[in-house]
């Protein structure tokens, strides 16, 4: 079976290393969580690394956390469904929301909890995802900081994930003036301009992100090291916290072309072939289904990836140093997609390596000797040191 390994004490650094990066321009960091369906371990290790709080977009991972007894403050980054509200309020703190209708059920929830809820009000800035139309935001605000049991939190934006905007000083700017509308009209000073994500890290490396985003949520910088949208290189220790191995299973020398008409692959792309000659080829047992295998890094050198099905990723290994063996692990580096993609997988086994000083423990299916079964219930996943 293939599996993906984290090593949580690179993930420590990685952490420490964007929160001094962070705190040095007065801005606060989230931790997300999302990328690896909220493995406990790896939030630890953020935490340790010194995020303010953790993130992630799915009740479900954050009941995860809250069943393995973390505490900490967490946001709910997707906006939440109005089915949800009581659940919300009762396992985060804060939430990101562009509804008025749902921060109303949110309200209710709160009331009838006891508690109170932080509300962050999203600004659309370009991109077209989730977000007010910023002519609309200090109408939406006056509403939402009039409703009992919610505090009118912030305001934040989100860019690079569906329009594939990137982070620039005009759209952070208009985040920024937005908020200083609502505080004006509202006669109130906002806790948090949220600015966006790993993508904002490049600003504020270079020191030229506006001066009033104080909050980031962090995910993939953290968990990989990398800000992809740009490539930009950030200042963090390790890129190689996730690693991925698969074994070989099929080692042949082949042609290089395929032999026959050609028509779209397993996944309905038409592919491009060249007709390098005879090549080496290796099979891993390792495939789509699995993980996006186009954001896979194979660390052997000499070893590309020719292309995938379902089931089946095909090596070109001729160059490969030292020579491929069949029935060895390939390793391969990760980026986030493939990272994200592989640790939901119900067909690849997590392996989590703690942070120092915590014990591993082995988790479902099989059960620790003497002890009850464990709660996770829905894949194979071990801790070892």
């Amino acid at each position: 079976m293939a599996r993906i390994e984290v090593d949580c004490e690179r993930i420590r650094r990685n952490a420490a290393a964007v929160v001094a990066m962070c705190a040095a321009t007065g801005i606060e960091v989230a931790g997300v969580t999302k990328g690896c369906c909220g493995e406990p371990q790896v939030a630890r290790a953020m935490l340790a690394g010194g995020v303010a709080q953790l993130a992630d977009a799915r009740l479900a991972n954050v009941r995860r956390l809250r069943d393995a007894g973390i505490t900490s403050d967490v946001l709910l980054l997707r906006g939440p469904a109005l089915s949800e509200a009581d659940e919300v309020v009762r396992l985060t703190q804060y939430s990101l929301n562009s509804e008025i209708e749902v921060v109303r059920a949110l309200a209710r929830a709160a009331q009838a909890q006891g508690r109170s809820h932080g509300v962050v009000l999203m600004i659309e800035t370009g991109d077209r995802r989730e977000g007010v139309m910023p002519e609309d935001a200090v109408a939406t605000a006056a509403e939402i900081a009039a409703l009992p049991g919610i505090e009118l939190l912030g305001v934040g934006t989100n860019l690079s994930c569906i329009g594939g905007v990137l982070c620039t000083v005009e759209n952070q700017q208009l985040v920024v003036d937005t908020a200083e509308q609502i505080e004006r009209a509202l006669g109130i000073r906002l806790r948090w301009i949220s600015g966006g994500h790993t993508g904002s890290l490049p600003w504020v490396n270079e020191h030229t992100l506006p001066a009033r985003i104080n909050h980031l949520r962090v995910g993939e910088g953290i968990l990989i090291g990398t800000e992809q949208s740009t490539s930009y290189e950030l200042p963090v220790p390790h890129r190689d916290a996730f690693r991925v191995y698969a074994e070989v299973i099929e080692l042949k020398t082949k042609p290089s072309l395929p032999e026959g008409p050609l028509g779209p692959d397993a996944f309905m792309n038409i592919p491009h072939w060249e007709d390098l000659g005879p090549r080496r080829r290796a099979i891993v047992a390792l495939g789509e289904h699995d993980l996006r295998t186009s954001c896979l890094l194979p660390r052997r050198p000499g070893v590309s990836i020719v292309g995938a099905s379902s089931d089946h990723l095909v090596l070109d290994v001729s160059e490969a140093e030292p020579p491929i063996r069949l029935g060895e692990e390939i390793e391969f580096n990760v980026l986030y997609a493939a990272m994200a993609t592989a640790w939901a997988s119900s067909c690849v086994a997590n392996v989590v390596r703690p942070i120092a000083g915590q014990e591993p423990r082995e988790l479902w299916p099989e059960r620790a000797a003497g002890g009850d079964p464990p709660t996770i219930t829905h894949r194979t996943r071990k801790e070892i040191t």
